[in-house]
């Protein structure tokens, strides 16, 4: 009953449930094994602590001190003994490995609430396991427990005694059960006025000590459901199985809990059992809490009296919260004063009354002259009938409302094309109103209007409105093509989705007509100044300029120049907040400050691509956020999107809110599965990754060179994965994609599948068949050092995945399995030199001079075998770093004596020699670089674009690895040629700059032929420099045609491509097909092959830099074929030289 409860003598529930536990010790007998399992097997276990379940450990190991217990100790079976044994181990480790160690210490059992028996059963046997370190002091202590157990102990301590004779004094002790007496629950009941709703209250009041003795399986259901509370995400379902039976059918104070845990489930027996509890405090509490249940499910008998139920406890305001919730079905007339109470209730929970209810409050606050107080209740809403729009127009005559007026914006759907035009032409309105107007007269067709209506639409910024103009009449993009260009930086990345090659058609007829144009009168010289800088190279800077204070003005140009191809790259988000803020305190049009916006998202954007790459793990975290933060925002920009995804495709980073875009609005589009691959690659769920990359490749089936390039890289992830089937398949499926992969790649991926299907035969042959094709190669046919050779190629495949962190099993197990063949059968000079240079670089005790003698024996008859071995040395952990260093010193030295011997091409594992690539510089290279050169030039701050493209980042990073020593340039005479045909005149250079706004009038200024000269030839020196001595005399064939005719199927989808652009391309007819490289590109592919083949002092690769496909899609093919690559991008650069 209410006010009662159980309570002294001092009782402690953990001393039920150790008696629980030990009832359980009766059905296990005496083997200790089987009593810890059954001492653990009650539900109840749970419930104990763990210094609790430490004493029934020591029962159930039937611990007895260590003058007695000479049989268990001589096993180390009992508890006390097998801790005295391990002690001063433990205490070394640190660390507590059983139950039994965790029992209290004897400060922490003196110090605790529990039960002098409990006190003194912990103390006896930490003098037990103390022995010498035990403190005399205690003793006293224990002595006085001892008084207190006199009084009456548990019967729990009996059993304790009887089944642990360490514990046996506890034994002699009288036993007493608890008894019954009356408590003040009071507390506990008040603490029940809260919403059962409410979670966090209810694991509140669960942690206060219940006013009645709960059993162990109430208390187990209890437990559970408080963990349910605290584990983050409630299952209320859950409860009412756990509450079947222990909390079901309970009197009184457990009635009244029951109640509230079923309310809390949202269960239909809670009215039954809260109604069943009648008088007194309980009764009241019962009844408040039915009554809530019954307004929440629609019952409203009582709702006059919830709404008057002031108290300030939470079960109090959930009533009046419930009833004016439901305050439209009440059906009682309410006055002002009645409403304005059910408004400010709802306030608290952020809610507000039925529309029309506060309209009707409105009007009656308004025809009382409070128009201030009533506009503080309708803003924002709605408004629909005619006594509502009287009742706005009212409050809007007295009190300026930017809501109100949106309200009054959403009526206008019902205007007809007088009554929109008035609003429109009316300068007074806001711009906002006006703006609506203009779109409805757009819906109604109007054409009178046409121009006021574009205006309109620009001064706003109301980029989908001008879309939707210039969709319907391309002749606008002639008229007015500022306009265009503003669309084209300002439209979102949504309203862009299927209008894209619109889109780029009026802008491609904006910019042959901008030169032309009148001045657009809605736009500032600021507005004209951002579009050309966003678009292109900034013309007017100093109308910017004006636009910001001293302050923004300093971060403006400090950006600018660290995003500069000369700067450093780095850019304090700092600088970027310093600009950002001087926008905000700028004095700006609508229009102005979306621009200016833009202008900060583009630096954003150009600063996350030179953090990338940067190389640096720090800065491409920074990029990776900052492009995050950018296409998660909303109504992110259509440049923001398509830029973010060439900076995920270029370098492979994952940007979560960028794949929720795509999620969102482009799902059906290939570039959602290349971001969702990038972040599958990023978790290392590389065989999702590549699956996805394959249903992008799918989805691009139209655009070869890029569905081959995402391709290859479904293929590279597969073999991440271990997906050799798919791998395998994949290849087998698109032949065109052979060329893109070295052969030692197939063979891997071919090699794994066949011992995934159990052919480990068919593996090894064809592991066997490729050793003897590579010491051919590599021998051009000589016959002597053939096993060496072969094992020299098998040890180069067995390192292949480490090199390339692709999973080593199975593969290096077949590698391994045919090296060992080798090496049993092979007993020549060489192969025992090789397995005493083997034994000396794993041992790490070799004499660099021994080791240096024997490579350099090797490379009397194979230079290059002698010289990996070094390589192999060096790159040995088991040598010290001292002997490594003397061994790069011998490998130079032994490398100078045979340079001529090697040529470039076989030079490439040769890295400890710090050779330099020799890049041959294509073409389109120089073009950009010529391009960006001049922007620079032409533009009034001498910055050139804002842009940083992928082509841009490409050849400063050429001229970065340039100027830092670390690789070579030439200018073969083929691109050389071209190059220089292209850039012949002025005119002829401008048209290819066909996608970018350029002033003509500037343009002609300041690019006179004699500059231009001036400028090609500083490019030309730029990426030149290097020019091989070898004279001009008869080009040797590299069967080049034949090459390109065994990659036919490559060059035939390329071709269909390149025509497919609405230009014939040039090609090259073999074999009656011209669907071959041009000239110059073959040109330069035979220079590469012919330098790859010979002698060059320094040089360690030849690389090709170019962005053309015919290069890019056979680029793994060359490679193998005449030993030089191609880079296509700063990063593939990067991952080549650094």
């Amino acid at each position: 009953m209410y006010g009662t409860a159980w309570t002294d003598p001092p009782v402690s529930p953990m001393e039920d449930y150790l008696l629980e536990c030990l009832e359980f010790l009766q059905r296990a007998g005496n083997d200790v094994g089987r009593r810890r399992k059954e001492v653990q097997t009650p539900q109840v276990w749970t419930l104990l602590p763990f210094e609790w379940k430490a004493l029934a450990i020591l029962a159930a190991t039937k611990a007895a001190p260590a003058v007695i217990d000479i049989e268990s100790a001589s096993r180390s079976g009992s508890a006390v003994s097998s801790h005295r044994q391990r002690r001063g181990r433990r205490r070394g480790r640190g660390r507590v490995t059983k139950i039994e160690d965790r029992l209290a210490s004897s400060v922490e059992a003196l110090s605790s609430s529990e039960t002098a028996a409990y006190k003194l059963a912990v103390l006896t046997v930490q003098r037990e396991r103390m022995g010498t370190s035990w403190d005399s002091s205690w003793d006293s202590e224990m002595d006085s427990l001892r008084v207190e157990c006199e009084q009456g102990v548990h019967p729990v301590w009996r059993r304790m005694a009887r089944e642990a004779p360490l514990l046996g004094e506890l034994g002699g002790f009288p036993v007493v059960e608890p008894e019954i007496v009356e408590i003040d629950s009071t507390d506990w009941v008040q603490a029940a006025r809260f919403d059962p709703l409410d979670h966090t209250e209810l694991k509140k009041w669960l942690s206060m000590e219940l006013p009645f003795k709960a059993s162990s399986q109430q208390a187990l259901a209890l437990n559970k459901i408080k963990r349910d509370l605290s584990g983050g995400r409630t299952r209320p379902d859950r409860w009412l199985n756990w509450m079947r039976p222990p909390l079901r059918g309970l009197r009184e104070e457990g009635a009244l809990l029951e109640g509230i845990l079923l309310a809390s489930a949202l269960s239909d027996e809670a009215r039954e059992v809260l109604e069943g509890l009648e008088g007194g405090v309980l009764g009241e509490l019962s009844g408040s809490h039915s009554m809530l249940i019954r307004v929440r499910s629609g019952d409203l008998t009582d709702w006059e009296f919830c709404t008057k139920r002031f108290g300030d406890d939470g079960l109090s305001r959930s009533l009046r919260i419930a009833a004016w919730r439901r305050v439209g079905d009440s059906g009682t007339e309410l006055s002002a004063e009645d409403l304005l109470e059910g408004a400010v209730a709802l306030s608290e929970v952020g809610e507000t009354m039925p529309d029309a209810l506060v309209w009707s409050l409105a009007s009656d606050l308004v025809s009382k002259g409070k128009p201030a107080e009533a506009l503080q209740h309708i803003e924002g809403l709605g408004i629909e009938g005619a006594s509502q729009v009287s009742a706005a127009l009212d409050i809007l005559a007295a009190v300026d409302s930017n809501p109100l007026e949106d309200s009054i914006a959403d009526a206008m759907a019902s205007m007809d094309e007088e009554d929109a035009s008035l609003v429109l032409k009316h300068e007074g309105v806001s711009i906002q109103i006006r703006l609506q107007a203009a779109r409805r007269l757009t819906d109604l067709g109007s054409i009178r209007h046409a121009d006021e209506m574009l205006n309109m639409f620009t001064t706003a910024a109301d980029i989908d409105g001008l879309v939707g103009a210039f969709m319907k009449d391309n002749a606008l993009a002639r008229a007015y093509p500022h306009r265009v260009l503003l669309m084209w930086h300002l439209i979102t990345g949504e309203a862009a989705i299927g209008s894209r090659r619109d889109l780029s058609s009026l802008r491609k007829t904006a910019l042959t007509f901008i030169g032309d144009s009148a001045v657009d009168r809605p736009l500032s010289e600021a507005s004209v100044a951002l579009v050309s800088l966003l678009d292109g190279v900034p013309q007017d800077i100093e109308s910017i300029h004006k636009k910001l204070d001293s302050d923004g003005l300093k971060a403006l140009n400090e950006v600018r120049r660290a995003l500069a191809p000369d700067g450093d790259g780095v850019v304090g988000t700092k600088r970027i907040e310093i600009l950002g803020h001087s926008i905000e305190r700028a004095d700006l049009s609508h229009l102005e400050r979306s621009l200016f916006g833009a202008l900060i998202d583009s630096l954003l954007l150009n600063r996350a691509a030179m953090d990338l790459q940067s190389g640096v793990a720090e800065r491409e975290s920074l990029a990776t956020e900052s492009l995050g933060r950018l296409c998660g925002r909303e109504g992110a920009s259509m440049r923001i999107i398509e830029r973010s995804t060439d900076l995920v495709i270029e370098h492979n980073v994952g940007v979560e809110p960028l794949e929720k875009w795509y999620r969102s609005h482009d799902k059906l589009g290939a570039d959602f599965h290349i971001i969702r691959a990038a972040i599958l690659q990023g978790n290392n769920d590389r065989l999702n990754a590549a699956r996805a990359y394959k249903e992008a490749a799918m989805k691009l089936r139209l655009d070869f060179e890029r569905s081959s390039l995402i391709l290859r890289k479904s293929l590279i992830e597969f073999a991440h994965a271990a997906g050799w089937r798919e791998a395998v398949s994949l290849i087998d499926a698109y032949p065109a994609l052979s060329g893109s992969f070295t052969n030692r790649f197939k063979l891997y991926i071919r090699t794994c599948r066949n011992h995934e299907e159990g052919k480990s035969a068919e593996a090894s042959s064809r592991l066997i068949e490729f050793a003897a094709q590579e010491e051919e190669r590599m021998r051009n046919g000589a016959g002597t050092g053939v096993e060496a050779g072969r094992r020299e190629a098998l040890e180069a495949l067995l390192r292949y995945p480490d090199e390339h962190g692709l999973p080593m099993d199975p593969f290096q197990g077949r590698v391994r399995a045919a090296l060992e063949g080798l090496r049993r059968s092979d007993t020549s000079r060489q192969s025992d030199l090789e397995r005493t240079f083997r034994r000396m670089t794993m041992s790490g005790e070799g004499d660099p001079l021994e080791i240096m003698l024997i490579a350099k024996e090797v490379a009397e008859g194979e230079p290059l075998h002698g010289l990996i071995m070094l390589e192999k040395a060096i790159g040995s952990e088991s040598l010290s770093t001292k002997h490594r260093n003397t061994l790069k010193n011998s490998q130079k030295a032994l490398f100078g004596s045979h340079r001529e011997a090697i040529p470039v091409k076989d030079r490439k594992t040769l890295r400890s020699l710090s050779l330099q690539p020799l890049i041959l510089v294509d073409t389109n290279i120089l073009i950009e670089a010529l391009k960006d050169d001049l922007l620079r030039e032409i533009s009034v701050d001498s910055l050139g674009s804002l842009d940083w493209t992928v082509e841009r980042a490409f050849h400063w990073m050429l001229r970065r690895r340039k100027e830092e020593g670390r690789v070579l340039l030439h200018i073969p005479a083929a691109a050389k040629g071209e190059f220089l045909h292209r850039a012949k005149s002025p005119d002829s250079v401008l048209r290819l700059f066909d996608d970018m706004y350029i002033d003509k009038g500037i343009w002609s200024q300041k690019v006179t032929t004699e500059f231009l000269e001036k400028r090609v030839q500083a490019i030309c020196a730029v990426f030149g420099g290097w020019e091989s001595s070898n004279s001009k005399g008869d080009v040797p064939d590299v069967g080049l045609d034949a090459f390109l005719v065994r990659h036919r199927d490559v060059f035939q989808q390329i071709d269909e491509q390149k025509r497919r652009g609405g230009k014939a391309p040039q090609r090259t007819l073999i074999n009656g097909e011209d669907i071959y490289p041009e000239k110059g590109d073959r040109d330069i592919m035979c220079d590469a092959a012919l330098l790859s083949s010979t002698s060059i002092n320094n040089v360690g690769s030849i690389l090709v830099a170019t962005r053309d496909s015919d290069f890019r899609l056979v680029s793994r093919a060359l490679e193998e074929e005449y030993g030089f690559g191609v880079v296509g991008d700063a990063q593939q650069l990067n991952s080549r030289v650094l």
